[in-house]
């Protein structure tokens, strides 16, 4: 009688279903680091913005060092004064 030794056999559905799982965390992961990278530098953009808007700079200045639509930095200069 032969004995079939595990390793040698393909993976069964459950074990492919665990590594596709394990791989969707992991691209999850990575995903959510960039997110979270591109939401901090635009946070940090805004707070400069601010900054330099409360300081007297025009909103085109603004803009340009914020690099921020003018539109967005208008919004930011309405709110500021309310």
């Amino acid at each position: 009688m032969m004995y079939l030794d595990r390793k040698n056999l393909p993976p069964i559905f459950g074990e492919l279903m665990e590594q596709e799982k394990e791989e969707g965390k992991e691209i999850g992961k990575e995903l959510g680091k960039e997110l979270e990278i591109k939401i901090g530098r635009e946070e940090g953009q805004r707070l400069v913005a601010q900054e330099l808007l409360q300081d007297g700079m025009s909103v085109e200045r603004v803009a340009k060092l914020a690099k921020l639509p003018i539109e967005e930095v208008e919004k930011m200069r309405v709110r500021d004064s309310d």
